[in-house]
């Protein structure tokens, strides 16, 4: 299982990718939305994915949308990761229950994305 992390802020999804891996997870990143439906639709096993709301090419909200219309995808989880003020309210907006706001307490996140995957144990 693996986490997909869709960001297009290069130092975030590079300290995202350092805590999510040295906690245990598998982690694949894209820079856009359009790029992250692309990673989904190529692979399987994502439980969890992190999302940030704007982004150039494909934003959030566009990225969300297009999940929803696939029913193997809609299963997914989304955690929301934006540095936007409104995090709560962009997380609802996309009907996702979890957010974060940019910083992130790294603990915290960790925690909500245990609730969607157990990290994997070192080979």
């Amino acid at each position: 299982m693996r986490v997909l992390v869709i960001d297009d802020d290069a130092p975030s999804v590079d300290a995202l990718r350092v805590m999510l891996e040295s906690a245990g997870h598998r982690v694949d990143c894209a820079g856009n939305g359009r790029e992250g439906l692309s990673r989904l639709r190529e692979a399987n096993g994502y439980c969890v994915i992190l999302l940030d709301v704007m982004m150039p090419v494909m934003n959030g909200y566009e990225f969300r949308e297009e999940q929803l219309k696939d029913p193997k995808l809609a299963l997914i989880p989304v955690i929301v990761v934006t540095a936007d003020g409104r995090a709560r309210e962009k997380a609802k907006q996309i009907g996702s229950d979890v957010f974060f706001q940019k910083p992130l307490a790294p603990r915290e996140l960790l925690r909500a994305i245990g609730r969607y995957c157990p990290p994997e144990s070192p080979a």
